[in-house]
């Protein structure tokens, strides 16, 4: 028995030593922001040489590359930030992983085989004597299981990470999988819900590192958000500490004048970035009162005011409904499209009843135009206008999809 305890303090005395780097503590901390501790060192140069810059992880070098047409083809994506993160651990944390189990034990064990060797190891007969002796070696204990804790959890991280990567955000298993994650490294409840903030965080910082925005990318980030059982305010938390880290390490190395230009590629990231967030939090089903706070703080990130950030929001939807309606006008006589189709694009992006309704009356005099053979309303001389044969029947249709005064074309009418 002595043995033990003997063996089991020496295992925790060996992982309190002094020397922070053999227990990855400089990389263990659950909160941490995507920039690591070592970057403050890399930007506190006057210059930026080539050294400096390759020593920095991919997603805190500087923004130029991203200002390139390259970055609008080959934009990183979730998964890819993801990726990243499974390579940001410490020598400690891949042994971890190895045996995630048998560390959890010792950190359990740390703190009883501890104050039992300090009681045996305290010269004195007397009991306060020995008392002391183990309350002196049960802190050493104490401190030795929080940093194999935070070992083990820190390891989770980037294990929870790399299941994200092998299921894709899409798999109905994702959720048992984060499951297992939590099983094997016996993280607690809390703890283990920041860890998953942080996975859907980089996801995140990822997804808008891209500056063009699809609209896969909403049901992406849904599925994630489910797969990690991401609560409305857990979401919300990692929107404005993801938003905060964005605009910050942006505007390193981008001037603000260049992100008051709507075409420059780092204000299209943080438009986008607005996007993604507004969609989250209404799709939540959050109340009008929870999302003016929750959109406001990502809105402050980036130094601006909730009607701004609603504003640009409103620029990134609408063009996606145009293409849409655009799209209506091509198929309008295949079969492809509906009215309903078009209601569930409107929800999915968020468009208003007035935007829509002026977005409709746009594409309906598109149309117009369109069959008249005219390009623009200077074109149209009410004394040669004439309709080509069936442009009353398409224009009956397209009323319908728009669901604009429909009366005026009933469809069940034959006349031409």
């Amino acid at each position: 028995m002595h043995i033990r305890s003997a063996a089991l303090a020496a295992l925790v005395a060996a992982y309190v030593a002094p020397t922070t780097d053999a227990f990855g503590i400089g990389n263990t901390r659950l909160s941490t922001s995507f920039v690591p501790q070592n970057y403050a060192m890399a930007v506190s140069t006057s210059s930026f040489g080539a050294r400096s810059q390759s020593a920095l992880p991919s997603y805190a070098r500087p923004s130029a590359a991203r200002s390139s047409l390259n970055m609008l083809i080959d934009g990183n994506s979730g998964i890819d930030e993801l990726k990243e993160m499974t390579k940001e651990v410490s020598k400690l944390t891949s042994t971890v992983r190895k045996s995630p189990g048998l560390f959890k034990g010792a950190s359990l064990a740390s703190v009883p085989a501890a104050a039992a060797l300090g009681f045996i190891i305290t010269p004195s007969r007397r009991i306060a004597a020995h008392a002391v002796g183990s309350a002196i070696t049960g802190v050493a204990g104490y401190i030795g299981k929080s940093r194999l804790d935070a070992a083990t959890e820190s390891a989770a991280l980037p294990a929870l990470a790399q299941v994200v990567i092998d299921c894709g955000v899409d798999d109905a298993d994702l959720a048992s999988q984060v499951a297992t994650i939590k099983d094997q490294y016996k993280v607690d409840d809390e703890d283990f819900a920041s860890l998953c903030s942080t996975v859907y965080k980089r996801y995140l910082i990822g997804v808008v590192k891209n500056p063009i925005a699809k609209t896969g990318e909403l049901k992406e980030l849904t599925q994630l958000r489910r797969g990690l059982s991401i609560s409305n305010i857990s979401a919300g938390e990692s929107h404005a500490e993801a938003a905060r880290e964005f605009y910050r390490q942006t505007s390193l190395f981008t001037p603000e004048e260049d992100l008051d230009d709507p075409e420059h590629p780092d204000r299209m990231s943080i438009d986008k970035f607005l996007f993604l967030s507004e969609r989250a939090f209404r799709q939540a089903g959050e109340t009008d009162e929870a999302f003016k706070y929750e959109i406001s703080r990502v809105a402050k990130a980036f130094k601006i005011d909730m009607e701004e950030a609603l504003d640009r929001v409103a620029e990134v939807a609408e063009p996606f409904y145009r293409r849409a309606l655009a799209s209506t006008r091509t198929k309008l006589e295949s079969g492809q499209v509906s009215s309903e189709m078009l209601e569930r694009a409107r929800n999915s992006l968020g468009i208003d009843e007035q935007t829509s309704y002026d977005l409709h009356v746009t594409t309906f005099n598109d149309e117009i135009k369109a069959l008249l053979g005219k390009d623009t309303e200077e074109d149209l001389d009410p004394a040669t206008l004439s309709f080509p044969e069936g442009a009353m029947a398409r224009v009956r249709v397209l009323c319908y999809m728009l669901q604009m005064v429909p009366s005026l074309f009933p469809l069940s009418t034959n006349s031409p």
